[in-house]
């Protein structure tokens, strides 16, 4: 089919799980109050982060926005040098060394055993996983965050700085920038000259970018967002998240009201959402089914 994969070995549910879901709070607490990063539970919540950054008067006409990905370092990072910074990080947020009854050295204990107890089954035989950490472990993405902001701290501040907007949603973070274009590109080199595989691996920079299924864009300092349609397979744009052309009316309607209430949640004016409807009537017409259906 010529379509791209990459297989991945997910834990959901190993011997070393409860401690992942112990320490992931924990840890990701500690690192938002650090670094100022507000974790989002859902991708329209970073709209509502660009409403109120334009709002304070941050969000200029050469305001840019980069979004990343960290899904491939999630899988690469050395286990060591990632305890190296996580105890870097512990020693500067935590002064008395104690947090919630443990002392670091117990945290870096609890996160060294989960690390170097990642194995899988394949074919009948048995793996250790030997570099970053198991797909769905929720140690892994807040590790991650911390193993890169505290393996070279200084450069990190520069690239976010605390009056600048930085989200993070799963493995994708957003940021705000508001310097050149260049200069971003620069820092981006330098930092990820400083680590021993690719850090950031950047998906969009620009006054115009997609986060999840959002494009995020501004005119000369005016907000505008809308629903993100990707295009592959010969320009077809393909339907949201749920292919209609197999499911029952039923399933049509929940896909319908879906659809919707995304464009409701994501245009930012009447014009960008009468486009979205415009999407939605073409991919019924597409699967067989006419504008009667919104009449319905």
């Amino acid at each position: 089919e010529e379509i791209p994969v990459r297989p991945i070995m997910v834990c959901n549910d190993g011997p070393t799980t409860g401690i992942c879901r112990f320490l992931d709070p924990l840890l990701g607490a500690l690192f938002n109050e650090a670094t100022h990063c507000r974790k989002f539970k859902k991708a329209v919540d970073v709209i509502h982060a660009l409403e109120f950054y334009q709002k304070s008067g941050q969000l200029q006409p050469n305001t840019l926005f980069a979004s990343f990905n960290i899904d491939d370092l999630c899988i690469r990072f050395s286990h060591e040098q990632a305890i190296n910074a996580l105890e870097r990080f512990l020693n500067a947020y935590i002064p008395d060394h104690h947090i919630q009854g443990m002392t670091i050295d117990t945290i870096l204990q609890l996160v060294r055993l989960v690390l170097e107890n990642q194995y899988f089954i394949y074919h009948n035989k048995l793996y250790q996983q030997t570099m970053g950490g198991a797909s769905g472990s929720p140690l892994t993405i807040p590790l991650v965050y911390i193993y890169l902001f505290y393996w070279q701290q200084d450069l990190m501040n520069d690239l976010v700085p605390k009056n600048q907007l930085f989200v993070r949603y799963q493995d994708e973070a957003f940021i705000t920038w508001n310097r050149s274009e260049d200069q971003l590109h620069t820092l981006l080199v330098t930092v990820n000259s400083q680590f021993p595989q690719l850090m950031w691996n950047t998906t969009s920079i620009g006054s115009k970018i997609h986060f999840r299924d959002i494009e995020l864009g501004h005119h000369h300092g005016l907000l505008y967002t809308q629903v993100y349609h990707e295009c592959i397979f010969d320009n077809d744009l393909l339907p949201s998240f749920l292919d209609v052309i197999q499911l029952p009316i039923h399933d049509t309607w929940r896909w319908l009201r879906a659809t919707l209430l995304r464009a409701v949640r994501y245009c930012s004016n009447d014009e960008l959402f009468d486009n979205e409807i415009d999407e939605i009537k073409v991919t019924l017409h597409r699967h067989g089914f006419s504008n009667d259906i919104f009449e319905e």
